[in-house]
């Protein structure tokens, strides 16, 4: 599942080794082969790599040629160049931070942007930070006269500048009249206090720090979750869990460690919510998560924390959901997973299908992912915005599941007969097209799009629920949903331009326009194709798919509900020891080159 891309630079020429010329043994050859497109890259400092599970794969070269031949257009060439550029360029800061600090606001403002972050920031519902001991700090740090110098508690000093820039960015992302205009100062408004808790970094990762330290830089990555920020938070969320693994929060404190249960209970909670962010980043980066499941021993949460109004079940939920990503990322990204056979992909796949389904039935109805959401049923303490995680966390993971059967160029298909490896590629197209509209369906509950909305909410899922639908239209061109999934297609267009609207030009993405042009192209292609040889609709068939006869098994339970986020009757679930895995015993491995399905892509656009 992993393919690395110079992707539009081919003629780029890589670097030597020193030793080239030495003989390489025969059986460490393939291995160095592929390394050769993956590990001595081209000296760029702008290229960033995307793992197996980004939906940037489509924009490595393979992607790109069987897009342009299944759109009858070369269209797409310079839609992924733009499209990964204005995808990457955000990973990276385009300047240094300001060498000069800027001064903190007075105690009127500074209670008024705490007050603001722990009552309307999204970031604060994570509870990283403890309301009452703040304002308790805050009130002791202007009663002694603090000035705000930088030979203080770096710790604190990151902490409460980090309060302020959310509280400054939702204030003023309220406050300004003009609706466009307030993306932009929010912005500016809270990123000179952002820079403040930036300079700290270092402090808080190699000086002598406390527990502090981590919750700083962990508010800090969730600043920048918000859509306007540069996208800083896979650094800086690796760079707070490192720091808390080197504090013991990923291990349960012994009586010896000498710490109260409320102490305790506070460790686990900044972890817990640690794992589940670094879970959620590792995913949607397609990289590899940093944290090894099996060395934590410190306990789920049992309580929230003390002041709290957030939702313990809601937390508890999210978790659960990132131990099953973390295990869908063990079971198709790592090196290890390119070495299985397609009899245990295809295993490990219907057992990752079913966990998921069986922890969205072990959800309320009101919030469970398909499902209409009425705003008067909603738990306490839970808004729209939680109830949407859950949502694209649950379409999303199936995606990541299923998309490794369904992306043509990943060489999944290869010269394999196997109508056991076919007819799971069939299930699965379908499953990963169902979720992909539910993906996109949901898109209707996002209400007004500020700097602070999540990056994963304005941006992330729909792209994803919109590439994943594109290819399934080019896959299938003639069947009856192609023209509802066009239209679905421009429902992500319409999305992207009230996000331009709403930053004032800012954040610009034509993805959605264009991919939905080369869709109907393709389609209308296929349409003349098809009374030019006076085939019948529906008769055609695709290598690898199609959509499955009624009387061939389901390997995966392929009901995704209805496309109107309405409940369904699901279908049985077959238990993955029943199926027929003894018809891929005989599958050609050299068919699947799993390092085909990632891609290494510039941040910086090269005309």
């Amino acid at each position: 599942m992993g393919e690395l891309e110079q992707d539009f630079q081919e003629s780029e020429s890589l670097p030597a080794f020193a030793n080239e010329s030495a003989p390489i043994d025969p059986v460490l050859k393939p291995t160095v082969d592929k390394g050769l497109n993956s590990i001595a890259c081209p000296e760029n400092a702008d290229w960033e790599y995307h793992g197996p599970g980004s939906f940037l794969s489509i924009c490595s070269k393979p992607g790109i040629d069987w897009v342009s031949e299944k759109s009858g257009s070369t269209d797409f060439v310079g839609i992924a160049k733009t499209f990964s550029h204005e995808t990457t360029r955000p990973l990276k800061l385009d300047r240094k931070i300001n060498s000069q600090r800027a001064p903190e606001p007075d105690p009127e403002a500074a209670w008024r942007y705490a007050k603001v972050y722990f009552e309307e920031c999204p970031e604060a519902t994570f509870d990283v930070i403890s309301r009452s001991l703040f304002e308790t700090r805050l009130r002791n740090h202007f009663e002694n006269g603090n000035n705000g110098t930088q030979d203080e508690d770096a710790s604190w000093y990151a902490l409460r500048n980090i309060v302020y820039a959310s509280g400054c960015r939702a204030e003023l992302g309220k406050a300004t009249a003009t609706y466009s205009s307030a993306f932009q100062s929010a912005q500016i408004g809270g990123w000179k206090y952002f820079e403040n808790a930036l300079s700290r970094h270092t402090e808080l990762m190699f000086c002598r720090t406390g527990l502090m330290a981590v919750q700083a830089l962990v508010a800090m990555a969730l600043y920048v979750e918000g859509v306007g920020s540069p996208s800083l938070e896979y650094m800086l969320c690796s760079g707070a869990l490192r720091l808390a693994q080197s504090k013991g929060l990923h291990r349960q404190a012994g009586s010896a460690w000498g710490m109260s249960p409320q102490e305790i209970q506070h460790r686990n909670w900044i972890f817990w919510i640690i794992y589940t962010y670094e879970k959620h980043i590792a995913y949607r980066s397609g990289r590899a998560s940093a944290i090894d499941d099996d060395d934590i021993s410190c306990h789920l949460p049992t309580a929230i924390p003390v002041g709290s109004s957030n939702n313990l079940e809601f937390c508890t939920y999210i978790i659960k959901h990132a131990q099953i990503s973390s295990q869908i990322g063990k079971g198709f990204s790592t090196v290890q997973a390119y070495r299985q056979s397609p009899k245990d992909i295809v295993k490990t796949a219907c057992d990752l299908d079913q966990q998921l389904r069986d922890w969205r039935d072990s959800l309320p109805p009101a919030i469970q992912p398909g499902n209409t959401i009425n705003y008067s049923e909603l738990p306490a303490n839970l808004t729209v915005m939680h109830v949407l995680y859950l949502h694209y966390a649950y379409f999303g993971s199936l995606i990541a599941v299923h998309s490794n059967f369904t992306y043509p160029w990943s060489g999944m298909f290869g010269r394999d007969q196997s109508l056991s490896l076919r007819n799971q590629i069939s299930i699965s197209t379908t499953i990963t097209a169902e979720a992909s509209r539910n993906i996109i369906l949901a898109t209707k509950y996002i209400n007004d799009i500020h700097a602070w909305t999540p990056v994963w909410l304005a941006f992330y899922y729909p792209v994803l629920g919109l590439i994943n639908l594109f290819v399934h239209v080019l896959k299938h061109p003639t069947a009856p949903s192609s023209p509802s999934d066009i239209a679905l297609m421009d429902v992500v267009a319409g999305h992207f331009a009230r996000l331009e609207f709403a930053s004032s030009g800012e954040l610009t993405f034509s993805l959605g326009r264009e991919l939905s042009k080369l869709a109907r192209m393709a389609v209308s292609k296929s349409q003349q194709a098809l009374l030019s040889s006076n085939q019948r609709e529906g008769s055609i068939s695709h290598v690898g798919g199609g959509y499955p006869p009624a009387d061939q098994r389901n390997y995966c339970n392929s009901d995704q509900g209805n496309g109107s986020h309405e409940i369904t009757e699901r279908s049985t679930y077959q238990n993955p020891e029943s199926f027929g895995y003894a018809h891929f015993d005989d599958l050609d491995m050299s068919d699947f080159d799993m390092e085909n399905w990632s891609a290494l892509l510039p941040s910086i656009l090269n005309d």
